[in-house]
């Protein structure tokens, strides 16, 4: 009994700590709770290059950035406008949070507040089940919280926290809450939902092939939970079918995606990313041989194994994209797990 209270008393003062030190994050980064939407972003995103126009009627054509354009067409969403209409590409999911943030509240940017303490709880609930060791995930959340990709992602509108979140939650909801395949099911369809889902199909595959390796898998129960994640999606895109008359082909845009995706959104020199991995924030390329190292230390069957290995392929997948900080926030939660797991077993 004494052993139960004193590992309730420490899980309070750990999440105390993670929510105290988020707060004080977001004194420091107001904009997060001030910054007001301004229509104007609206006329930009209208005259920006990414509306299609192959007639060129646009003729003062300007360019905005991904956060300006993300809140624009949220916005355009939330007022009754199709998601095919506007940065069709990305699916919509996000993009509406944004805009009915700015709508309803002023406050484009209220939904990133929710996501990163949600990210940082995640990464501290990664680190007590996989690891029975709570410092391990309290410390891998400290350190998230101060790397610059976590300020990127979350004092300017875009897609990919949110949708880090959600692939975090069918992680653990996977993995540790697996009857619970209604939710399992939901948050796939909601990482799906959030941004191009490149990254989530290759995390799902990963962990379907962890799940045949520990004779695991249940082809009923994923087929379910893949059935639930198709519905989430389409839930999404509910606009379209309402202006359709309920008749939408939702393969033949995401077809339509793919084939943009494909033709508009690889580095024209590959490998450009792992330049700015291991020359910018120098944590990173430590956590990185960390990672590495906890690996080769650990058995393929246990679930550790399958985080190293995750954070590893995700990061060689990188090799194709274009240099943006921002898609390493996917990446370091477990980076940063596997630095912590590390640094403990030094310690030790």
């Amino acid at each position: 009994m004494n052993l139960l209270k004193l590992n309730a008393k420490n899980s309070f003062l750990h999440l105390f700590i993670i929510f105290l030190s988020f707060s004080l994050f977001v004194l420091i980064h107001r904009d997060l709770l001030f910054q007001r939407f301004d229509p104007v972003i609206v006329k930009n995103y209208l005259r920006s290059q990414d509306i299609f126009d192959p007639q060129g009627y646009i003729k003062d054509r300007i360019f905005i950035s991904d956060s300006d354009i993300y809140i624009a067409s949220g916005y355009l969403y939330a007022i009754g406008f199709d998601p095919r209409s506007f940065n069709y590409p990305h699916p919509p999911l996000i993009k509406y949070l944004f805009g009915f943030s700015a709508k309803y509240f002023n406050l484009p940017l209220l939904p990133n507040i929710l996501f990163a303490i949600i990210l940082l709880l995640e990464i501290y609930l990664l680190g007590q089940q996989i690891f029975k060791n709570k410092l391990v995930g309290l410390f891998a959340s400290l350190l998230l919280l101060i790397d610059p990709v976590f300020k990127e992602v979350t004092v300017y509108a875009l897609l990919d926290l949110g949708q880090t979140v959600f692939l975090l939650g069918f992680l653990i909801s996977t993995l540790f809450y697996s009857k619970r395949i209604l939710f399992t099911g939901v948050f796939l369809g909601l990482a799906l939902a959030s941004k191009f889902y490149s990254p989530v199909i290759l995390f799902m595959t990963f962990i379907y092939l962890y799940q045949v390796l520990i004779k695991k898998l249940d082809f009923k129960k994923e087929l379910f939970v893949l059935l639930v994640a198709f519905l989430t999606f389409c839930l999404t895109y509910i606009v379209s079918f309402i202006k359709e008359g309920g008749i939408f082909n939702i393969f033949l845009l995401q077809a339509k995606n793919i084939k943009y995706m494909l033709n508009h959104h690889q580095s024209s020199q590959w490998g450009s990313v792992f330049l700015m991995f291991f020359g910018g924030y120098i944590v990173w390329p430590v956590a990185l041989f960390a990672t590495l190292y906890n690996l080769l230390k650990t058995k393929i069957k246990s679930v550790d194994f399958l985080i190293y290995i995750l954070s590893l392929i995700y990061f060689a997948s990188l090799i194709f994209q274009f240099p943006f900080t921002r898609y390493f926030i996917l990446l370091l939660p477990f980076m940063y797990l596997g630095l912590a797991r590390f640094i403990n077993k030094i310690i030790n």
